[in-house]
């Protein structure tokens, strides 16, 4: 009986440290994929930041925010409308057979 009392004794020592351990590595893993990301997000910047070093990258940019260059007459045209989206192409409301039925019924 001392034995049983003793082993059971132990086996509950080890419950926390071994939970404890557990509860570690999975926060490792998130920590993990979260660096990933964090690495992912650094490379694009990188490349965005190279791309501006190029000379005609750079106008572009400078071109979109409305920037002329020294001795050109900017130009403002008003008046001009945004083309509408293409009409959507009919669907059968994605319900599958059930939307084809109710679509033959209805």
């Amino acid at each position: 009986m001392l034995i049983v009392g003793l082993i059971v004794g132990i086996a509950l020592a080890y419950i926390g440290p071994v939970r404890d351990y557990l509860a570690q590595k999975e926060q490792l893993r998130a920590q993990q994929v979260a660096l990933i990301k964090a690495r992912q997000v650094r490379d694009g910047l990188s490349v965005k930041i190279r791309a501006l070093k190029d000379p005609q990258v750079l106008e572009a940019r400078a071109r979109e925010l409305g920037m002329v260059r020294p001795g050109e007459t900017p130009y403002a045209v008003r008046g001009i409308k945004q083309p509408s989206p293409p009409p959507k192409a009919e669907t059968d409301g994605g319900g599958g057979v059930w939307g084809f039925i109710s679509g033959i019924i209805g």
